[in-house]
């Protein structure tokens, strides 16, 4: 804060006005910032559209408006109502990576979004490029984050692949029917299933919702 000197004005004169506007301008400038940031975002979250399901794309392929809302329409046939609106709705989540010359801080910032998404709620479908899932599939809490699919996955014979502790938390979507029926691309992608921890009803229902579009996908 600026050194102050003199007498200061009496309160809401012209004299105060300037008197504050000099010294405590900044405070006000950033205050107001803040104000309005938290306004916005308030706003946003209050009336973006709610989804039973969130299912989160990771990888480098540009999927088409027609594939998302082709894949949207279809999940949704296969999960509950759980905000309670009348209808079963899906969104279809894509983090595309650029892995370029100049993309580092682009790449950064998606692979925090991904990361975050493992806090949201009815988030539980992961679906990664063979790059992506071969990544996860590296760390060493993947298990600690993922289940171990060949315990949902309807096509025994579909690849999987595996992490060092033996298990394996991705499976093979390439022979996927349901997504090559509907010209949905799938030729490197691989299916992931994030663990649930939670004990709260809704939780639980959207990781049974879940469990059961695994099985739908890997038929």
């Amino acid at each position: 804060m600026a050194e102050k000197y003199g007498e200061v004005p009496k309160r809401f004169t012209k004299k105060w006005w300037d008197y504050f506007w000099y010294y405590y301008k900044w405070h006000t400038i950033i205050t107001a910032i803040a104000v309005i940031v938290a306004a916005v975002t308030i706003v946003q979250c209050a009336t973006r559209e709610k989804y039973d399901m969130t299912v989160v794309y990771a990888g480098h392929m540009s999927y088409s408006d027609t594939e998302k809302e082709k894949l949207q329409d279809i999940l949704a046939q296969y999960v509950t109502d759980i905000d309670g609106n009348g209808k079963q709705s899906v969104f279809f989540q894509t983090m595309m990576f650029m892995d370029g010359s100049g993309s580092e801080e682009y790449d950064y910032a998606i692979q925090t979004k991904l990361d975050l998404s493992f806090t949201d709620d009815y988030t539980y479908i992961y679906l990664m490029d063979d790059v992506e899932a071969a990544l996860y599939i590296q760390r060493e809490s993947v298990g600690d984050s993922f289940e171990n699919t060949e315990n949902y996955a309807a096509n025994t014979d579909a690849e999987i692949l595996r992490a060092a502790d033996g298990e394996g938390y991705a499976v093979s979507l390439k022979d996927s029917a349901v997504l090559r029926e509907n010209n949905i691309y799938c030729d490197d992608l691989y299916l992931m299933i994030r663990k649930n921890y939670s004990d709260n009803e809704k939780d639980m229902q959207s990781y049974a919702d879940a469990l059961k579009i695994a099985g739908i996908l890997t038929q």
